[in-house]
């Protein structure tokens, strides 16, 4: 979709041959979800930070900075502030319960208003949140996706009305209404009062207790409401002691990480099982690091050294995004030359590591993946593939409007070959996914249109396969001008999905080894100086090629010792295609701070033995995630685009 200001006539003119289908919708959809942010300025506020770095209210001016440095030009964002205009004295209680102000409408995000705002104001008088929320959600629209972000350091000191009446009224405007909260230093009395808005109103609520994590938090949570981002999976809580991990069973899970710290994750092994085991860290626009390493590390049982590690790097860590690291293991399929110790049957422990330079306390949202294949015991299907597939020709018929979700939980179908396009803006990473069945291989490239007045920043693309595993990435330099991705000219593209190409020597041939749900992402990194409004236009044209062909036979594992060797005791590379389901759980908060309420459900064609055992778990959980459906809107796809059968188990990386 293309959005039309005055500023972007050019690019209107640069596009001109293009035809957009639905472009009604597509406008509509085209715009930022609107916000409003409500800010506690209430005497306790005046209270010192824990880093005795300033006041509470010091450390909420510095995070609402930052967040509104991180914002992207056509953000629809309000600020209210409450708790600024009166003293906290008994006399006072009556207009202190009345005292919110809205500071900034919702509209057009203007970053010099909203922080000479939060700069003025002066911490004092009372909290009346319920009455903040009222005032906040009338400034926002009737309808369509939105939300308020609301920072408070302590519980409602005005009720009536009471806060979480209040949020049950605002779950009745509809359910695309969300209030995502956030508590600064509170008590377990104020956490559960705001936990409990999130909670009625399918937000999420988020533990700061400090300056860097109210810093880190508030953006995270401001980018999630624009776009509708929220990291999914089961709770769970890593350990620093190895001994007492917890233990995983396939499926997808959700912790916490400081910048600096070990978390360890057990999983039970069987005599042929290979695991693959995916750690992501969800880094907030405005990140205070510029470079994140996340590392994985395997022992076996006892505490056996495996002597294996994966490690991934990001060098631009403050533009935000994502950053996985995928460890694969196949030490008890018979014939696999591991370390002694760690090619038995067992509790094998995955230590997940976050590297930043600086250090710091800001926790960041890490999605947890595993999955256990077991052996092939019939046929392998098709022979490995020797080519690329590519482009027959240029896809035809008008550009599709989309709208790219916030992470590979929530990607947008692409309903096969043909040419999509929407509006990306700067410092935003979108995701999209095309479902291969086995015999079926992508290829694609992305244009991001250019602008007379566009801002110096870098663009990136990248193809993911089912198990976060990236085939292939191409980035360059944006200065306005009209670029297409890859540069070299030759779409990004995959074999045909065969598994005997895990045994291929070109390893992107390795990487599309399974069937499933393929992952592109593309990224307009955060704009050096004030970014133009509007965005940039990128049109993405795809092309799926081959025909539908059986897939691998798999068998079963044992809790035996390996004994024969099985056709999977060499493969280098993961197949992808098992599946697994997370268990949907309400919100419930973490030992790293973080509450968040939806499960995740993924999606993968393979036809693999546990799938009958897990008939029942996947109907009931089919029935759940219906239910969370109207609880919460993802993001629009156009209706023409057919959803693929409901996958199990993995999404992907950025």
């Amino acid at each position: 979709m293309i959005r039309r200001t005055a500023v972007a006539a050019a690019v209107t003119a640069l596009l001109a041959g293009l035809t957009f289908v639905n472009a009604s919708t597509a406008a509509a959809a085209g715009e930022l979800s609107p916000v409003m942010v409500v800010l506690d300025s209430s005497g306790s506020m005046t209270a010192r930070d824990a880093g005795g770095s300033g006041t509470r209210m010091d450390a909420a001016k510095r995070a609402v900075g930052s967040m509104v440095d991180g914002l992207p030009a056509g953000a629809q964002v309000g600020l209210a502030i409450y708790g600024a205009g009166t003293g906290s004295s008994g006399a006072e209680k009556v207009a202190g319960c009345k005292d919110v102000r809205v500071v900034q409408p919702v509209g057009p995000v203007n970053k010099p208003a909203l922080k000479r705002a939060v700069t003025a104001t002066k911490a004092s008088g009372y909290t009346p949140i319920g009455q903040a929320l009222r005032t906040a959600a009338a400034q926002l629209p009737k309808e369509g996706q939105r939300s308020i972000v609301l920072v408070s350091d302590g519980e409602d000191t005005c009720a009536p009305p009471q806060p979480c009446e209040v949020a049950k009224e605002l779950s009745k405007q509809g359910v695309d209404l969300h209030v995502h909260t956030i508590g600064f230093r509170v008590d377990a009395k104020a956490r559960a009062q705001l936990a409990c808005i999130a909670q009625n109103t399918g937000g999420t609520y988020h533990d700061a207790s400090d300056a860097d994590s109210l810093l880190g938090v508030l953006g995270r949570v401001t980018e999630r409401a624009l776009r509708h981002y929220e990291p999914t999976g089961k709770p769970v809580t890593g350990t620093a002691d190895p001994f007492a991990a917890p233990a995983l069973a396939p499926g997808q899970y959700l912790d916490t990480i400081d910048p600096v710290e070990e978390r360890h994750y057990a999983a039970e092994l069987k005599a042929g099982d290979t695991a693959y085991f995916a750690a992501t860290a969800v880094l907030p626009r405005g990140n205070p690091r510029g470079i994140e390493v996340l590392d994985i590390r395997i022992t076996g049982p006892d505490g056996a050294d495996c002597y294996h590690r994966e490690r991934e790097l990001n060098t631009r860590g403050r533009d935000g995004g994502s950053l996985t690291t995928v460890l694969r293991w196949n030490g008890t399929v018979a014939g696999s030359s591991k370390p002694k110790g760690c090619s038995v049957p067992g509790k094998y422990v995955f230590r997940v590591t976050r590297d930043a330079d600086g250090g710091g306390t800001d926790r960041v949202p890490i999605e947890l993946q595993l999955r256990i294949e077991p052996p092939v015991t019939g046929s392998m299907g098709e022979p490995a593939q020797t080519s690329l597939v590519g482009f027959a020709q240029q896809p035809a018929g008008g550009v599709r409007a989309v709208r790219g979700g916030g992470s590979f939980n929530e990607a947008t179908t692409l309903a096969g070959p043909g040419r999509y396009g929407e509006t990306i803006y700067y410092g935003e990473e979108l995701f999209y996914r095309v479902k291969l069945d086995w015999g079926q291989g992508l290829a694609y490239r992305i244009t991001f249109a250019g602008r007379p007045d566009g801002a110096t920043t870098n663009i990136r693309t990248a193809l993911f396969s089912p198990v976060r595993a990236e085939i292939k990435v191409d980035t360059t330099a944006y200065t306005g001008s009209t670029q297409t991705l890859p540069t070299s000219g030759k779409p990004i593209a995959t074999p045909r999905a065969v598994y005997l190409n895990r045994n291929a020597d070109n390893s992107d041939f390795r990487k599309a080894s399974v069937d499933g749900w393929y992952y592109i992402v593309a990224k307009l990194g955060v704009a050096s100086g004030d970014a133009p409004a509007g965005g940039v236009p990128v049109t993405i044209d795809v092309a799926v090629a081959g025909d539908k062909v059986a897939g691998p036979e798999y068998g079963a594992a044992t809790g035996e010792t390996p004994g024969t060797p099985t056709p999977s005791a060499s493969e280098p590379t993961p197949s992808e295609s098992t599946p697994s389901e997370s268990t949907p759980s309400g919100p419930a908060t973490e030992a790293g701070g973080e509450v968040t309420p939806q499960p995740v459900a993924d999606e993968s064609s393979s036809t693999l033995p546990w799938i009958i055992l897990g008939a029942v778990l996947v109907l009931a959980a089919a029935i759940v995630a219906a239910a969370l459906i109207l609880r919460r809107r993802k993001p629009p796809a156009p209706p023409t685009y057919p959803q693929g059968p409901p996958m199990q188990g993995w999404s992907n990386r950025p």
